[in-house]
């Protein structure tokens, strides 16, 4: 074999080894996704399981929830996280109650809606990319009553830290105009009952990793 023939040689091995990490780190990123849209379901059961007989959602705790690991998730602080309440109540499994893709918890928290101020709740998934966040948005969005695009969400950090007003006025997104962050679906009667498409999902979210989704229901 010629030194011609072998740099060919090497250069389709180097090509197919180059298509075979995007492949792997493709099918990676897919069930990252789809571990974490499962999470968020589940935790969504898990919710309405606890709390919706008493009416009343829990309070925030963000602190302690980003504070939770898998070896402190029984102490007393990660207790007074709602995350942390639904694992000790048996409602979620370790897994089930992270965000597999920023490496924390899920936070939770409570929804207004008009005045009472815990008639719904949300949950808040953190330290997306924009991809990640778009491929949830179209997965995902148009299941829950209340949804809002955030962009100062990294890993290590949540952006809804109180209540979320699950009527507030959501806006419409257009195929042809960004929309990085804002409220794309709400129980506003208004405004709040956009169906999502892909066309406009592409343009959401923000070229970072700090795109944040929140997603609420009653």
């Amino acid at each position: 074999m010629t030194l011609l023939e072998i740099i060919i040689v090497l250069g389709i091995i180097g090509v197919i080894a180059a298509g075979v990490v995007v492949l792997a780190q493709r099918a990676y990123d897919t069930k990252a996704i789809t571990d974490l849209a499962n999470n968020a379901n589940t935790i969504r059961t898990a919710v309405k399981d606890a709390y919706g007989p008493s009416g009343a959602y829990p309070t925030a705790d963000t602190t302690n929830t980003i504070a939770m690991t898998t070896t402190n998730y029984t102490s007393a602080d990660s207790l007074k996280a709602p995350v942390g309440k639904l694992i000790a109540l048996g409602k979620l499994s370790l897994d089930e109650a992270q965000n597999n893709i920023s490496g924390n918890f899920i936070s939770i928290g409570p929804g207004s809606i008009g005045a009472k101020t815990n008639a719904g709740y949300f949950i808040e998934l953190n330290g997306l990319n924009a991809q990640q966040c778009r491929n949830l948005l179209n997965q995902m969005a148009n299941n829950w009553d209340f949804v809002e695009v955030l962009d100062d969400a990294p890993a290590g950090s949540y952006g809804a830290t109180t209540t979320v007003q699950l009527d507030a006025a959501a806006a419409t997104i257009t195929a042809d105009t960004a929309s990085p962050t804002g409220i794309f679906r709400s129980l506003d009667s208004a405004t709040g009952s956009h169906i999502l498409t892909p066309d406009q999902v592409v343009m959401a979210c923000t070229d970072n990793n700090s795109n944040a989704l929140i997603l609420g229901s009653r």
